[in-house]
């Protein structure tokens, strides 16, 4: 596989509102470029160089080379078995690179997630201890945050009251809906807030509802919070972030602000457009939207 390469840049997604000034993502395609020079790598919120993860003979990733500014929204975008989930352990440090580099603010991931509070992480199942209620989980994550106890309790009432947690905090992790336990391990990636929020498909199993109180949340994060967001609703992604990084079976297809990707690839619609990001998403694939 081909090694595909991003530069950072600051890029919005050519509209006011979220992700719009404060939306730097990943640049388009380059050579030798930033992606790949050290310095670059030390000075981004999320870098990569030559990025590659197999399993067994299976390759999830092929020498990815990619930067994200600092305080970036970037969605990560691609089909299922495109290495999403492979990629977002590999930036929240649970799961070693085969090859090649990666650096968040910086650092080794593994070295980044023991600092308390740097990293918010969803992943794709969450992991939510059964015998553990709402505020109990909660508790737990502000003294792993080091949010100390006023701390703590001041970002369990905001994030209680935001996620209309409220009415299930003394409930058992394990008696909860699938809706439910959801929001409660977004409320646990959210506290803080962190430096490098990364959130696997978060509006899963949620209603609409919830949804909107989802995005609401992410919407408020601090300009210093790195933001990295998969999701399979296309609209919503161009809501939140400021462009996407777009993976196809392993590699990097395309990487850039909306506004950049909609004029490189050719797009037909404007951002903020109806079906825009729907556009983006499968003139990066190389595939005609059904």
């Amino acid at each position: 596989m081909a090694e595909a390469r991003g530069t950072a840049e600051s890029a919005g997604n050519g509209r006011e509102g979220p992700g719009g000034d404060g939306g730097r993502s990943c640049g388009g395609q380059a050579g030798e470029g930033a992606a790949g020079s050290r310095e670059a790598l030390a000075a981004a919120g999320v870098a990569a160089s030559g990025l590659g993860r197999s399993f067994g003979a299976a390759r999830a990733l092929g020498r990815l080379s990619f930067s994200l500014a600092s305080g970036s929204r970037t969605a990560l975008l691609g089909p299922n078995g495109a290495g999403k989930s492979t990629l977002m352990k590999l930036i929240a440090g649970v799961l070693p690179p085969d090859e090649g580099e990666i650096l968040v603010c910086g650092m080794l991931p593994s070295d980044a997630r023991r600092i308390p509070g740097f990293l918010g992480w969803l992943p794709e199942r969450a992991p939510l201890n059964p015998e553990l209620t709402v505020r109990e989980h909660l508790a737990l994550a502000g003294n792993l945050k080091g949010l100390g106890r006023d701390g703590a309790r001041r970002e369990t009432e905001r994030l209680t009251e935001a996620l209309d947690l409220g009415t299930k905090l003394g409930r058992l992790a394990g008696r909860l809906s699938l809706g439910t336990r959801r929001q409660a391990a977004l409320a646990l990636a959210l506290m803080g807030p962190p430096s490098l929020l990364l959130l696997d498909e978060p509006s899963s199993s949620l209603d609409p509802g919830e949804v909107a109180r989802l995005n609401s949340l992410v919407s408020s994060l601090p300009g210093t919070t790195t933001l990295l967001v998969s999701s399979h609703v296309l609209e919503e992604a161009f809501v939140l972030t400021g462009g996407a990084l777009v993976l196809k079976e392993g590699g990097l297809a395309a990487c850039g602000g909306w506004g950049e990707l909609g004029e490189t690839l050719g797009a037909s619609l404007a951002p903020g457009d109806p079906g825009f990001a729907g556009e983006v998403f499968f003139r990066a694939l190389g595939e005609d939207r059904p």
